[in-house]
This record gives C-alpha cells, structure tokens and sequence, in this order.
C-alpha cells in the first residue's frame, strides 16, 4: 500500500520502519547454501587407498588412561580416531554454560601421538537438564508413549526449542575446533534413523510440509482421495499424523502414509543439513562433513541430503540370522557390505564404513562369536567397493552400561586384542602393502566396463511397497538382494542411480519392483534401450503413479507398450502352497507374487506358470527394441534361481563375458586389485588369471577370508 507521507518526520519514520522491516526480512530469508563439495575425493589421498580409525569415548575412561590408550591405538597402527557423538551432556553440563577443556585434553593427546580426528555433534543424545526442563523435546511413539532421557535417538526433531539447542551446541563445536589442523572431518548426529513421530510439534511441521507441497487443501483432497470414507479436510489444520496404532478395522489412506513417510525423510534431512549448515560458517574448507546411516536404511533417504560432503554408512553383518545356512550365523549377510558400499558411493562418488562390526555385539536377538577372519575379510570387502576409510566403534570393550556385552579392539583389561582387534592390525599391515603396490594410472578394464550395471534404486517405492505388500511373504529388501545376487554372480560392477542419472553410461539397468513411475520414466527408459542398453525390470513395476494412484486402464498400462507384453493380473499363494513356473528345461517354486502375462508379437517368452488355473501362461518376457534389449521377470522365486539365470542370459545374449560365481562369493575391482571374499561355508576356488600377483590371502578361499591380486 502507498501511503501519502505529509511531513519530513513521518518520512523519516516510515524510512526507519521500512529499514527495520528489511532487515527483517533478510534475517527470516533463507540464506543461499553452501551446498556438498563437487569433489569429495579431494579429501583423501587416493595413494593412502582407505585410511583405518578407531572410536574412543574419552569420556568414558579415567583421564590417567587416556595418553596409554590413544598412544596404543596409534601404535597398533590406526591413523585417526572418533570423539564426542554421545557427550553432550559434558560438553553442556548445564544451559548455556560449557565446558570443553576435557575434550581439548584429549585432541591434545591425540594431536601427540599422531592421529588424526573426526569430530562428531552430539545431537543423538540431550543432558538430563534439557528434557527435565523442556519436556516436550522428546519423540512420541505411535503408541503415544513420551519418550524421556536414558537412551539415544530419544528426541522430537522438529521440536523448536531442541533445534535451538542444537543449533548452539553445533555453533560453540565449530567455532572452537573448525580451524584445528588435526580435525580431518565432521559427522553429524549418529545412524539418524528418520524414526516417525507422533508429537504435536511433528504435527505441526508436517501440516506446514502438506501447504507446502500442495499449496490448496482442495490439491490435497484429490491426492490422497478425500472423497473416500469422509476423509477430506477443509483445512491444513485438521490433518492428523496417520498412524496405523489407532484403528483396528482397516488400513489408513496409502497416499497419506506415503506423504508421512516422505516428510519424515525430509524432517530427518532437514535436521542433518541444518547442522552442517552451520559448521560451514567455521570450519577449514579441507575438514569434510558426512553422516552415518545404517547399513539397511527403512525411513530415511540418505541421498537426500545436500550439505553433507559425502554419506558413510554403520556395518554390523551378523545380527542372529543364518542367510547361508551352515556357519554363516558367524559371517553374515554376503551383500550387505556390497550393497553399502554400492549406494553409499554413488550419492557423490565417495563413501566410507564409519562403523564395521568388531567381533560380537549385544543387540542381536543372538550374538555368535565370529567365525575366525570374518572381520578381515569385512574390511577387505570395504575396501573392494571403494570405501575411504573404515572406522570401527569401539577401542575398548565396555565395563558397563547398555553396550558392556559389545566387543571392543581391546578387551576388558583396555590392552589384550581382541580376535577382531587382531584382524583389523593385519588388515592394517595389509593396507601398508597395497599402497606400496599401487599404480595411480589403473583403470577400470575394458572387460568389467562391458558390464558395468546400473541397479535404479527410489525410497518412495520403498515406502509404498512396505505400505501395501498384499502379502506377508512380500519383502521389498530381500526382493532387491535377490537381484543383487544376480548382478553379482556375473561380477558385473554395480552403481546405484536415481532417475535423474545418466543411464547411457551403463550398459545393463535392473529396476526391480519399480512401481511408482511416470511417462517421463517410461520415455527414458525406452529411449535408453532403443539407444542399446539392457534394462531388466521385474514384477509389481509401473502399477501406480507417483503419488500411489493406479492408471485409469489396465495393469501397468504406461509400460505395457515397453515390455512388450500385457499385465492380466497379478497373483498371490497362500503359505503353505508353492506354485511352479519353468524355464527352459528348470522348474522353480514361487509363493509371494506373480505377474500373470500375455505377450505380444514379437516378444519372447522365456518362463510360463505350470499350474494355477493360469497353467500356460507367461511369467518372464523379452524382446529386441532398437539396439537394446528389455526383459521383465514378472515372478518372484522362492529361492531367486529363476531371477539369477535370466539375468545372466541379459548379459549372454549382449555377448558380454561374464564370470559364473556362487552365491555368496563375490569379486571386486579397484584401483587396480581384485578383491574376492567368501561367504559360504566351503573352500572355493577362485578364478585368478595366470600370471597374477596374489598379494593378500591364498587360493583356493577358505570361509570368511578374503584374496586380493592384481
């Protein structure tokens, strides 16, 4: 509004009034952000191949023992170690007074004895005095239950006053250590998890997420069909959090949990860069700034974040499970760590395992011993998939508390090595010798480049997937292990993308269970076959929209005309019966979900149904486009053998070589050094050419071990 200004004092009121009102405005701006450095490589020197560290909580120990213990950790070879994620409450004793000169005595010790740092924020875990005075900075479960002080990750963080307090802590840390030379790097928080919260704040913050995103609540209504039940709204302020633990007859709208999902991941985003945000103003443009997820992430999507230089992950691979069967209890998961590895480096082309498994825990629902080498051949496979450095949490085992059942480098008497202590010095020697033997003009042979993979990887299918299984035999992750083992058995290179990635730098894509898409998707990826890739998808791809709505045609309508093959119908068994399905001369079992097929001229059938009242019909398809090839395995297998041999035939039939591995052995290049771990519970041995320099382990690979070579 103009207003006519009738006196020199009125018109230097209103230029002091619009003076303020500017100033106001750019302190409520957002500022432009300093976003994740272009090059995070530039970080780590590529001869030092992966650095090795240590997690020590001086905190935790008699301040006499601190200078033996950093000087012994530094003598068994690490070269940095891990300060401060949980010591909040030493750091702030009380609001607003602090108290660092501990933890200065302890950079002081570490500066002496030669390790580098990584210093943490210390977020996960507020003082006793904050919640005592500020109650409402604690996550509500979705059964309602407050979450109070005595554990970690027990905060609602989109609580105001709890940012504001992280927003000090985070200030005071880097404006007191963002210049110290023996700082190499930041972590933020500790494994966020993203867990959902049902508090009023988290209400109030995801109401303000839905006006921003669909700026009308009419928008809403037509998104998350309004119209069904009475659920539509007439404003933001009426919408609940949508949690399952409140009603018992039936589920919630799919398309608000999938908003809840996404804002959650967004709330955790936001929380993360908002601290590394911080830092930036402080800290030497050479200290790098990540975070660590966990190993296998549900509610977070750790690709998300923009201020983090780059994502390291937690690794913990035996957790009671027996994947393998046999002694694998003690060994683990065989694509974890490849997995990790393969997601983690492709957000920004570097990675790092900021916490690897030592020996045995205290969390699992069992806690085996090890298998003897298991823990090398771990920090060998990090190694393999490009990490940069492996961390592992902890030096000393613990005397008490929550984790004292947790294995440490060293035992309970803070100096005997443990097994793992003992495999983490060999791998360190092994590391001395790889760097001696490192050529910096390697590159990728011509061989594995052929079949290089893409593997399209989105947390909304995730989500969305998890949300509707249709059955309790449905399992997204293990359905995207099952296609992982596939990739690797060829030892094929992997990289996991996005949809906005340049898919014409991969010879091979798989895109399993793919169900969100659009037509800008679709355009793409046909374009990329026509153009001469190999795109795999498989069953329950192209059902929906973006936002979870089916197509008004029939099943999977967008991607019909691409597959080359029309979606009858999907099924799915009960547990106590097994369908079968053939392919070629083998017959296979599946229970979980079948895309029933009928394919069009010009496409191959390459599995059909042998029984069910479908018996005939297609199950696997493929056809020739352009220069390129698309394949959909419309089953899922019970024991993913099926899945496994078409996937290869993609490659055969592309006249690529490729290796025939056994589940649970994989290869790795890098850098110049192949690496092969071992999973089974057998000697295998490995196909290393003649002529090869093995410079750690021997041939054949016994269980849990590890052989590199160039």
């Amino acid at each position: 509004m103009v207003k006519k200004i009738k006196s020199i004092n009125q018109l230097l009121f209103f230029l002091i009034l619009f003076t303020i009102e500017s100033y106001c405005a750019q302190q409520k701006a957002p500022t432009t952000l300093i976003t994740r450095s272009k090059d995070p490589q530039r970080f780590f020197n590529k001869a030092d191949l992966m650095q090795i560290g240590v997690y020590y909580y001086p905190e935790q120990w008699p301040r006499e023992q601190w200078e033996r213990d950093l000087g012994n950790i530094k003598k068994l070879g690490f070269e940095f170690t891990h300060f401060a994620e949980f010591a909040w409450t030493f750091m702030e004793p009380e609001e607003g007074k602090y108290n660092f000169k501990w933890l200065d005595d302890a950079i002081a010790i570490a500066e002496k004895t030669g390790l580098k740092i990584i210093m943490c924020t210390p977020s996960p875990c507020p003082p006793a005095w904050m919640g005592e005075k500020y109650p409402e900075i604690y996550l509500t479960d979705a059964n309602g239950v407050h979450r109070e002080h005595g554990n970690r990750a027990n905060v609602s963080i989109t609580n105001k006053k709890y940012g504001e307090f992280v927003d000090k802590i985070v200030t005071e840390l880097g404006k007191r250590y963002g210049k110290n030379k023996s700082i190499i790097g930041w972590q933020i928080d500790n494994e966020p998890l993203a867990t959902a919260d049902f508090s009023k704040s988290a209400r109030r913050a995801f109401q303000h997420w839905l006006k921003e995103k669909y700026k009308t609540i009419d928008n809403l209504n037509k998104e998350w069909i309004g119209s069904f039940w009475s659920t539509r709204y007439t404003n933001f302020e009426q919408i609940v959090l949508p949690n399952a633990n409140l009603y018992t007859e039936d589920k919630l709208s799919p398309h608000a949990v999938l908003d809840f999902k996404r804002f959650t991941s967004d709330a955790q985003t936001s929380y993360l860069d908002k601290q590394a945000e911080i830092l930036r103003k402080y800290i030497d443009p050479n200290q790098w700034i990540t975070t660590n997820f966990t190993n296998v992430i549900f509610d977070a999507n750790p690709g998300s974040t923009t201020q983090m230089d780059f994502i390291s992950y937690t690794m913990y691979p035996v957790s009671g499970r027996n994947p393998l069967g046999g002694n694998s209890f003690r060994i683990g998961s065989p694509v974890k760590i490849s997995e990790a590895n393969d997601y983690y480096r492709s957000i920004s082309g570097v990675t790092g395992v900021m916490e690897l498994q030592p020996g045995q825990v205290n969390w699992a629902s069992i806690n085996p011993q090890l298998m003897p080498g298991t823990v090398h051949m771990w920090l060998s496979q990090a190694f393999a998939g490009g990490c940069s450095f492996a961390c592992t949490y902890r030096y000393r085992h613990p005397l008490g508390s929550s984790e004292m059942y947790h294995d440490g480098i060293v035992g309970t008497d803070g100096l005997t090595l443990s097994t793992g202590g003992q495999e983490f010095v060999r791998f360190i020697n092994d590391m001395k010798l790889l760097r001696k033997e490192y050529n910096p003009n390697t590159v990728l042979p011509t061989e594995l480049k052929n079949r290089k993979t893409a593997f399209l990887w989105n947390y909304d299918n995730l989500w969305d997937l998890e949300n509707q299984k249709q059955t309790t035999a449905w399992s997204t992750w293990k359905h995207r292990n099952t296609y992982t083992y596939a990739v690797k058995s060829t030892g094929a290179p992997m990289d996991f993308i996005t949809e906005d990635d340049d898919f014409s730098a991969y010879p091979f894509m798989i895109a399993p269970a793919y169900q969100l898409i659009d037509q800008k998707l679709v355009a793409k990826w046909t374009k990329y076959v026509e153009n001469g890739g190999h795109l795999i998808l498989s069953c329950r791809t192209g059902q929906k929209d973006k936002n979870g709505h089916f197509f008004e045609a029939q099943w999977s309508a967008p991607i019909v005309s691409l597959i080359g093959a029309d979606v009858e119908f999907f099924d799915m068994l009960v547990t106590d019966v097994n369908g079968v399905v053939k392919s070629s001369t083998k017959t296979f079992e599946w229970n979980s979900w079948a895309d029933v097929l009928n394919p069009r001229p010009g496409t191959e059938t390459i599995a059909t149904y042998v029984d069910q009242f479908y018996k005939g019909k297609a199950a696997a398809v493929t056809r020739n486009l352009g220069k390129g090839t698309i394949t959909y395995i419309g089953v899922e297998t019970k024991d993913g053998l099926l899945e496994r041999d078409i996937v290869r035939s993609v490659y055969e039939k592309a006249k690529v070589n490729i290796q025939n591995l056994p589940k649970g052995v994989l290869i790795e290049w890098r850098d110049g050094f192949f690496v092969a771990v071992n999973y089974t519970n057998d000697p295998v041995a490995i196909p290393v050419p003649q002529g090869s320099k093995i410079l750690v382990g021997e041939n054949p690979l016994q269980p849990a071990h590890a052989i590199i070579w160039k």
